[in-house]
């Protein structure tokens, strides 16, 4: 049995600590401040011991460590994993800035520490099907592509003005935080981020929040034009992804979620064929993700999100924001 230290006991944090837990592979056990949710992580799952002070753990009793707090910590969080030799996996984004990373990647090669960062849709099946067949090169070279996403975050989380998503230096927002995700898929399907531009806005969730509800980014990967388009605040839970290749188009559809879709298209006649159709997923998500890390850490290949492109992601959106100043003029 591995066992994994989750750091951070929130909502993120529990969905890590079930995903372990039900591969039947690990002991967990729990770092968190809060006593409270200490006391409710108790009576709802089997940890085997729980900490309130991270900087006090022996890591080294540990296979591996999940860090599952606000982005403003992550990077000296994950240092002292790297400096105790312990393997980690950091929730997404790696960072709300880039002070320390370089640092960080310096010391994880020196080191050769196995980590990544959590961006969770690289495990799941429907999407590891999806890249598969880009590979494959059934819709020839990928030269633009898509990503759709809108949701009524306020219906998931009920708490969203009193978390991290709310406040800036947490690294929240609909920019920091939903597109991030995007942004991995991205680099995983079509390659490395380049320059990019960026409409970000707080529409309608209003003052209860200091970060945005919505976003528009559009970029260079690996010469590839993409966009993103994000809202947090629509009514459908929609997710759409729109690859336009050389040979033909793909297209991954959230249909509910319950079910999602990967289409094909080769032609001017409006069929679209179905090339895949995956049910359930959503109650697996974390699931996948230990699964997945779990193999990592025995050394299979494997394509977890790495620091070096986590780094990229962070360091492409802090550039579009940048690009996307009014300039003054002379």
């Amino acid at each position: 049995m591995k066992k994994i230290l989750v750091v951070g006991g929130g909502g993120i944090g529990k969905r890590h600590i079930d995903g372990f837990l039900r591969t039947g592979k690990c002991e967990v056990s729990v770092c968190e401040i809060d006593s409270e949710k200490i006391e409710q992580i108790k009576q709802t799952y089997q940890v085997s011991s729980t900490f309130s002070n991270f900087n006090s753990i022996d890591l080294s009793c540990f296979d591996a460590v999940v860090i599952a707090t606000p982005a403003n910590y992550h990077v000296s969080m994950a240092k002292k994993c790297v400096l105790e030799c312990v393997p980690f996996m950091l929730e997404k984004p790696l960072s709300i800035s880039l002070d320390g990373v370089e640092e960080l990647l310096k010391a994880i090669g020196e080191k050769k520490i196995l980590c990544g960062v959590g961006y969770t849709r690289r495990s799941i099946p429907s999407y590891r099907k999806l890249k598969d067949l880009i590979n494959s090169g059934i819709a020839g070279e990928i030269k633009m592509a898509n990503f759709y996403c809108g949701q009524d975050y306020r219906k998931i989380r009920t708490d969203y003005s009193q978390i991290y998503f709310a406040k800036k230096e947490m690294g929240g927002g609909v920019l920091r935080d939903f597109i991030t995700h995007f942004i991995d898929l991205a680099q995983w399907f079509i390659g490395k981020p380049e320059k990019g531009y960026v409409l970000q806005d707080n529409l309608v969730f209003g003052d209860v929040i200091e970060t945005d509800d919505s976003a528009v980014l559009i970029g260079r990967f690996s010469g590839k034009l993409v966009s993103f388009y994000c809202n947090a605040f629509q009514k459908p839970n929609e997710f759409i992804i729109d690859l336009a290749g050389t040979k033909g188009n793909l297209k991954y559809v959230l249909v509910n979620r319950f079910l999602s879709r990967i289409l094909f298209a080769n032609d001017d006649s409006g069929e679209w064929k179905v090339l895949g159709e995956f049910r359930d997923e959503a109650k697996n998500y974390y699931v996948f993700q230990a699964e997945h890390f779990l193999e990592l850490l025995e050394g299979k290949p494997n394509d977890f999100t790495t620091i070096e492109e986590a780094a990229e992601n962070l360091k492409f959106i802090l550039d579009a924001i940048e690009n996307s100043k009014p300039q003054l003029s002379a």
